[in-house]
């Protein structure tokens, strides 16, 4: 059954960032609305991926609500501080394989159980556009109140105020003459785990729908790092680039993606390669513990302080001494090109044994074990550098968008109101009015850049360094990505090798152990080795004897004819 990861996002509208309630319900809905407090038409009525736009509302809420407009404009009118938080911003990602019908019960189910039931209200939308494999994109976008209404439509408090008390129960006054108090939340709608609550419940009303269509996929609400799922995760593309890819530009972020899933695709096949050495020395080792329970426990103990069991050496030897008396059968020219191959192989692979000091089966196993934690740290570095990445690319873009807007922004901080309307020919507040968009986009890239590096110093060439390293830092460790590739594929030729050696020329295990413990013969000449070879060279020397009398045969009845019809 395929597990997919659910993609989501949660977060807050608000006006300190300088957001603005109505053009994001306008976006969503691809709706055509006015915003009163701006005096602005929002208008994105010309997208055409809408399949579906309802507002939900709890059962004592007024049904004027349901007017999208009306509801937004509302809570722009409510809140009036310049730091409000309007509303809570929802994205969840819609199974493909599930129909529309199912799709929009789907949503429609979880926010009657999750939300209105709750008290909110719920705008959904939700958009089916084509994504970067030309496959459907449906997704629901939920924008939730963060206020609670009374029955007569009256919106109510966020929050009260509580005084705190003293040890003797009473109210502690400040040198204000104001007394102590804290805010306390009406409802529990913006505790911390409520995210996570609402993407498990999703993923469980998915999974119903999934389960119900009879279809074999099933979503886990868990992040990759709780999963414990060692992919790299996919920077978002954003507008601007997904408009690019869909135009057939390759933006950046798109490259950069084409190549997390490159190598995604590439340590998925390696992780599968380790797991399959793995199992195979498992049952190696299984076999000979089973097999030495019929031995002596000092030859037991005698195995175990000196492991001299599946020399590597003798199995390898061995294969390639077989590959030579098979290649007697072929032409000149083929016999030629195998021979020069399976030198190259022979030599290539002693050569690693030698360097890694890999001499048995255990030792291999150790090897495995080695470049397993190589590869995951390798994989755990390249997020780090791309993670890095992804900050530095948010730091120079809002650093440009500061630059863009300080002019307006540097004119309505410097001056005080009393000598604004001298050098603006307007009030501060009338030039912040009509500034806004601007003023807000500067506070809020300012905001963002001070969150990421601590400053609010802009250093974009220092960035650019830093990003031109980083990208040199992935290089090289893609670049060694390809050798820890190699030694893989190396321990999986040394596998194939006693595999074939194992199974196809009848190796027998027993026997090892039996020399294992005499230690007889040196390493490399072991009976059950020399056995297998001299018994297939018997073999080929039968068949070759049997081809030279079946030619001489046939040659002599065919004299014989020709002297009959003589």
């Amino acid at each position: 059954m395929e597990i997919k990861s659910l993609h989501t996002h949660v977060d807050i509208v608000t006006r300190t960032g300088g957001g603005k309630v109505i053009p994001k319900a306008a976006y969503n809905a691809r709706d055509r609305l006015r915003d009163n407090r701006y005096g602005k038409l929002e208008d994105y009525s010309k997208i055409d991926d809408l399949v579906f736009s309802k507002i939900f509302l709890p059962k004592h809420v007024p049904k004027k609500f349901s007017d999208r407009e009306y509801l937004w404009n509302s809570v722009e009118e409510i809140e009036k501080s310049k730091n409000s938080q309007l509303a809570r911003n929802l994205l969840f990602a819609l199974p493909r394989e599930l129909s529309e019908e199912d799709r929009i019960n789907l949503i429609s189910e979880f926010i009657e159980e999750n939300f209105t039931s709750k008290g909110m209200i719920a705008d959904c939308n939700i958009h089916n556009k084509k994504a970067s494999d030309n496959q459907e994109q449906p997704h629901a976008h939920i924008l939730l109140t963060l206020r609670e209404m009374d029955r007569e439509g009256n919106w109510k408090p966020k929050c009260r105020k509580e005084y705190i008390l003293d040890e003797k129960g009473e109210k502690i006054k400040l040198k204000s003459g104001n007394y102590k108090s804290r805010k306390v939340n009406l409802n529990d709608w913006n505790e911390p785990d409520k995210a996570k609550e609402w993407r498990e419940n999703f993923s469980k009303k998915a999974n119903e729908y999934l389960a119900k269509n009879n279809i074999d996929k099933r979503i886990d609400s868990r992040t990759f790092e709780e999963q414990g799922r060692e992919e790299l995760p996919q920077v978002h593309l954003g507008t601007a680039s997904y408009q690019m890819e869909k135009k057939g530009i390759q933006a950046e972020r798109g490259n950069q993606n084409r190549k997390i899933i490159a190598l995604n695709t590439e340590l998925k096949k390696l992780k599968e390669e380790m797991a399959e050495i793995s199992s195979w020395i498992l049952s190696l080792v299984t076999m000979v513990k089973g097999l030495l329970k019929g031995f002596s426990k000092e030859k037991q103990e005698e195995y175990n302080l000196t492991p001299d069991l599946f020399d590597v050496y003798s199995y390898l030897e061995t294969y390639y001494n077989i590959q030579k008396e098979l290649s007697k059968n072929l032409s000149y020219d083929s016999r030629m090109r195998k021979e020069q191959f399976d030198s190259k192989k022979y030599m290539h692979t002693l050569s690693y044994m030698s360097r890694n000091n890999l001499k048995t089966i255990l030792d291999i196993q150790g090897k495995k074990e080695e470049v397993t934690t190589r590869l995951k740290e390798n994989k755990g570095k390249i997020a780090d550098c791309n993670k890095q990445m992804k900050n530095i690319e948010t730091l120079i873009k809002q650093a440009k968008i500061m630059k863009e807007h300080k002019t307006v922004y540097d004119r309505y901080k410097g001056a005080d109101n009393s000598i604004f309307s001298k050098i603006a020919g307007a009030s501060k507040e009338e030039y912040y009015n009509s500034h806004k968009a601007d003023i807000d986009n500067y506070i809020r890239a300012k905001s963002i850049l001070k969150k990421l590096s601590g400053s609010e110093k802009i250093e974009i060439k220092k960035w650019e360094q830093a990003k031109r390293a980083l990208q040199t830092d992935i290089d090289h460790l893609m670049f060694n990505q390809k050798f820890i590739k190699e030694e893989i594929s190396q321990i999986k030729h040394i596998k194939y090798v006693v595999d074939e050696v194992n199974k196809n020329f009848g190796i027998d295990i027993n026997m090892e152990i039996e020399i294992a413990y005499k230690k007889a013969i040196a390493r490399g000449e072991k009976p059950s080795v020399k056995m297998a070879i001299e018994e297939f060279q018997k073999q080929i020397k039968k068949e070759d004897q049997q081809k030279a009398w079946t030619k001489e045969h046939s040659k002599n009845k065919g004299t014989k004819s020709k002297e009959t019809e003589r």
